[in-house]
């Protein structure tokens, strides 16, 4: 007895809807299961370069942060002058204007809010007749890392 030979009918057409599903539901998957972040605070990586600023021909403020409110000391964080306010930021900067210093240099802490940050700069900004022009005082604002 001869056995008939089957032919293997090829389909033309590929039915790629279980693929559709599967796509779809790894797609439903990962959408429910993944975590959403808030993307507010971000992580600023440290300046590798950057440019080299004399600190005897400027103005330096710092802000150190405290338990209470931030606090801005003059001429590089020495401590024992003791906080100052922001009127006495302007006269400083005013100070440092008449002997002919042209950059202001902020140096806060990482955990310093930046509008504050920005008080500080508009408090020495008034004290500047120049702004706006090229005479006007360049700034610099760093971040001071804590060590370890």
């Amino acid at each position: 007895m001869r056995r008939k030979k089957r032919t293997l009918k090829l389909d033309d057409e590929m039915d790629i809807t279980p693929m559709i599903d599967v796509t779809f539901l790894l797609l439903i998957f990962f959408m429910v299961t993944s975590k959403m972040e808030d993307t507010s605070a971000l992580e600023i990586p440290p300046a590798r370069n950057g440019l080299g600023v004399s600190v005897k021909d400027s103005v330096v403020l710092s802000i150190f942060k405290t338990d209470a409110d931030p606090e801005i000391y003059l001429s590089n964080g020495k401590k024992e002058n003791g906080p100052v306010s922001l009127e006495e930021v302007t006269t400083y900067v005013r100070e440092g204007l008449a002997e002919q210093k042209r950059t202001l240099i902020i140096k806060a802490d990482r955990d310093i809010p930046s509008g504050f940050v920005e008080d500080v700069a508009r408090a020495a900004s008034e004290a500047d007749e120049n702004a706006g022009t090229e005479e006007a005082m360049q700034y610099f604002v760093g971040v001071i890392d804590k060590p370890g």
